[in-house]
């Protein structure tokens, strides 16, 4: 057999991790176990909680890191799949406008899907009145492509979050 290749998997909940995203307060990522996470690359399946008000950090998915996202996961496609209240997602390429809310934006509720595509930086706010939670799935850069992923929430979030 063709190691190169992944196999087909059902992920079962029970078969996924669950953990606090210290990033965000008040949000939980659960991810699936296996496959690209074991590779140690960005990318996978999930559901995320978040709570009102609560923002993600400024996520770059450009060709290549500018520097002035706070993470950047290389040239990868993710969508979301909102199963519970709703969702603001802004985008563009400053990273600044997106943190100030000042970019492009779209608003999804349950029952939307959102694609976002290579090419552009992201950030998603509970704009709504619960806890929002969403399925999400990320692909892998390219290989050797190099990610960089914040351990500690940036200040800018630190200074929302007070």
């Amino acid at each position: 057999m063709d190691r190169s290749i992944t196999e087909p998997k059902v992920y079962r909940l029970k078969d996924m991790i669950s953990s606090i995203d210290e990033l965000v307060p008040g949000a939980y990522i659960t991810r699936a176990v296996g496959g690209i996470e074991e590779a140690g690359e960005p990318g996978g399946v999930g559901l995320y909680f978040m709570q009102p008000n609560a923002q993600t950090t400024v996520f770059s998915l450009e060709d290549e890191d500018d520097g002035t996202a706070d993470e950047y996961y290389g040239p990868c496609h993710e969508f979301y799949y909102i199963l519970v209240g709703e969702l603001t997602v802004y985008w563009g390429k400053d990273a600044l406008e997106i943190r100030e809310r000042k970019a492009n934006k779209l608003h999804l509720q349950a029952g939307d899907v959102g694609y976002w595509c290579r090419g552009w930086k992201y950030s998603a706010k509970n704009t709504g009145k619960v806890p929002v939670t969403w399925f999400w799935g990320l692909t892998a850069p390219p290989r050797g492509m190099k990610r960089r992923i914040v351990s500690e929430m940036p200040d800018w979030l630190k200074r929302r979050s007070l």
